[in-house]
């Protein structure tokens, strides 16, 4: 069940305001051991059969990137609270169709972008939005990986049913940060990069040799992207599962470049702490500032627990449906970049 295991301990501590009552997996014996581990009654194969059952009002739907438009819908339409795990689809017309359905839903319908909950992320996005950085004209964002090309399974590396590798599994993380920081600008234009140096090769995988055999490597390993966005800022954005670097580097970071000052958020291998730098003058002398915030290393439970806020307080979804759409148009954008060797235009709304 993977991250479906995170989402389901991010409900279980809000002990006082929700009860897992269902859990829904085609692997019974799986499912067996899951729900009596955590005390979970329900155990469903079908989640048509779970949904329409009246005996749950929300669901975090946690399947690979082609199910999530299906399932999502199918929950919508039994008129359930929906937490879709990221990206939102594999590619933008899926997305467009959860768009359609959650505008006719009478549940609500958020993204989990888990990383924009983290309080050093919430710290960020008080100092852009109160002005600490002026206009902000460039942004850097990335995740970078020594190794760690997720092959375990086979649907991580088949473009079929990921929609593509790093830049959908990791990077849609970093632009959805990017994008939110900035109150979702329009992007106007991009020009894009895709590559496979390693997958193909079985490098840099982590796999044993008892291992089950995967299917053929579809996807790519790395990506690279440049993002011109209304208003005059300049998003570059990268993305990989490998790459030599130092040993065991699993990075994420966003910089923000602005008039009057700039934020640098570097986290190195999941850390939760230290994470934030803030350059500015004060009185004409080059000032930096390290904010002391205080965070917890799973960031899930903080979206977890938004979401269940928003159904118990009626509020609307902070990760919307629209905003996981212009996310995947503008993945999608970067992958006909890369086919075609061109820039591309877009025309999105701002959200």
């Amino acid at each position: 069940m993977g991250v479906g295991l995170i989402h389901l301990e991010g409900y279980q501590a809000l002990k006082n305001e929700v009860d897992v009552v269902a859990i829904c997996d085609l692997d019974e014996t799986r499912i067996a051991e899951i729900g009596a581990e955590y005390g979970v009654p329900l155990r469903y194969k079908d989640f048509n059969e779970m949904f329409t059952s009246g005996e749950v009002d929300a669901v975090s739907i946690c399947l690979p990137n082609s199910l999530h438009a299906p399932v999502s819908i199918a929950a919508l339409e039994a008129g359930l609270h929906v937490l879709c795990e990221k990206p939102i689809a594999e590619k933008a017309a899926s997305a467009q169709k959860i768009v359609e359905a959650a505008a006719q839903a009478s549940g609500k319908f958020m993204v989990c972008y888990n990383r924009r909950y983290r309080p050093d992320v919430a710290w960020m996005k008080m100092a852009v939005d109160n002005g600490l950085l002026g206009h902000v004209y460039q942004v850097k964002a990335g995740w970078v990986r020594e190794t760690g090309i997720p092959a375990k399974t086979g649907w991580f590396i088949t473009k079929a049913i990921a929609g593509g590798g790093p830049l959908i599994d990791l990077g849609v993380h970093m632009l959805d940060l990017a994008l939110w920081l900035l109150n979702y600008p329009k992007p106007l234009t991009v020009s894009g990069d895709v590559q496979a140096n390693f997958g193909p090769n079985g490098l840099k995988t982590n796999r044993k040799p008892t291992d089950d055999a995967l299917p053929p490597y579809s996807v790519e390993d790395s990506a690279n992207a440049f993002i011109r966005l209304e208003g005059g800022t300049l998003l570059n954005l990268e993305a990989n599962w490998a790459s030599h670097t130092k040993p065991g580097k699993d990075d994420l970071y966003v910089t923000l470049i602005g008039t009057k000052g700039t934020i640098e958020f570097y986290v190195e291998n999941y850390a939760s702490e230290n994470t934030v730098t803030f350059f500015t003058e004060i009185e004409g002398t080059p000032t930096t500032i390290h904010p002391y915030i205080i965070g917890q290393p799973s960031d899930h439970r903080y979206a977890v627990a938004e979401f269940v806020k928003c159904i118990r307080e009626d509020l609307p979804p902070t990760a919307t449906a629209e905003q996981g759409l212009m996310v995947m148009k503008i993945i999608d954008a970067i992958y006909q970049s890369a086919e075609n060797h061109r820039e591309i235009a877009l025309e999105v709304s701002s959200k």
